[in-house]
């Protein structure tokens, strides 16, 4: 009766696994908004950092047009997303970046509130900041020895808790689609 109960326990755990594994390559799978789809390629190309991208971006973001490539190297990308090209600061919309290593961590930024991410992960957040002219929103996190950056402009009238709502939901959106 006891090695039927190990057996039992032994199959179940098994099925716990495979569940479990079935269900982050689900999420792993999710598709990445088309914006990126050239971009991506490209990266992936170039790049050895496991590349986050939302499945999903923003309702706001519903007009971005093109994806831009920053940086590509094995040890780092970046993608910028405009809502039109060849008009500078005018036309951009949001950031994505990794890199692996970083010279500078977490503890050098200034000014960010700590925030709670999916999968246990720690961010750090500030929000867009005005003077001359205005700074886009930023969420930092470290993951697997990876510096993730998500910049988003939004809108300054916008409440900073807003803010912080719309670029959260962003990146839990890249860190349980997993890498791409």
């Amino acid at each position: 009766m006891l090695v039927l109960a190990s057996s039992v326990a032994f199959a179940q755990n098994k099925v716990d696994a495979a569940h479990a594994h079935s269900a982050r390559q689900t999420t792993a799978v999710m598709p990445v908004p088309k914006v990126f789809a050239s971009a991506l390629s490209q990266v992936k190309a170039k790049s050895r950092v496991a590349v986050l991208l939302p499945s999903k971006l923003p309702a706001a973001f519903a007009r971005v047009k093109y994806a831009t490539i920053q940086a590509a190297s094995p040890n780092e990308y970046a993608i910028d997303l405009y809502y039109e090209l060849g008009i500078g600061d005018a036309g951009f919309a949001a950031f994505f970046s990794g890199e692996a290593h970083p010279d500078d961590g977490l503890a050098d930024l200034g000014d960010v509130t700590k925030v709670k991410l999916a999968d246990g992960l720690s961010g750090y957040f500030r929000s867009v900041s005005c003077g001359g002219s205005c700074a886009p929103a930023n969420l930092w996190w470290m993951q697997s020895g990876t510096l993730y950056q998500i910049q988003l402009v939004l809108s300054p009238a916008l409440p900073e808790s807003d803010q912080e709502k719309e670029i959260v939901e962003t990146a839990n959106s890249a860190i349980i689609a997993g890498a791409r």
